[in-house]
């Protein structure tokens, strides 16, 4: 069979130093509201020029279109299970553009270990790494099995 995709704005991290996990997590970006590239932009801000190459860009872009192609296949066959033994995929039309998103990226220590998070600049989306505080957690769980303890017990009443 066959199935056509089209895609559009395939976002590649170019930095090495911002967590990966993290920024994926910040979408969805508004690409419409793109502006061509002005030094004024960074005027007064550090930022990070791209750490990877095109060819590195667009290997990532790749897997990315692939994963999803791959669902659109299995989708586009349905049922509860697919047998894909080969998908051939023909590319067309690529083009490139380096663009600068909003990201903030803060660290912060806390009893010693170093937190870090990002913010998406535009929608204010958070994502990053935080301090868990076991006996909290070991308090929650245990005030969630009593009450669980009591309902039961007062449904087991009636």
């Amino acid at each position: 069979g066959r199935v056509a995709r089209f895609f559009d704005d395939v976002l590649v991290l170019a930095s090495r130093s911002l967590p990966k996990k993290h920024t994926d997590a910040l979408h969805p970006w508004d690409l419409s509201a793109l502006e061509p590239y002005a030094p004024e932009y960074l005027a007064g801000f550090r930022a990070e020029a791209y750490g990877i190459t095109l060819e590195e860009g667009f290997v990532q872009a790749r897997a990315h279109m692939d994963r999803v192609i791959e669902r659109d296949v299995k989708f586009d066959i349905g049922g509860d299970r697919q047998r894909v033994h080969d998908i051939n995929t023909q590319i067309s039309d690529v083009t490139f553009k380096h663009i600068l998103l909003p990201v903030w990226l803060a660290a912060y220590k806390y009893r010693g270990k170093t937190y870090r998070f990002v913010v998406n600049g535009h929608s204010g989306k958070v994502q990053g790494e935080r301090p868990y505080s076991a006996i909290k957690i070991t308090f929650a769980v245990v005030l969630g099995l009593i009450a669980a303890a009591i309902v039961g017990y007062f449904m087991a009443q009636q």
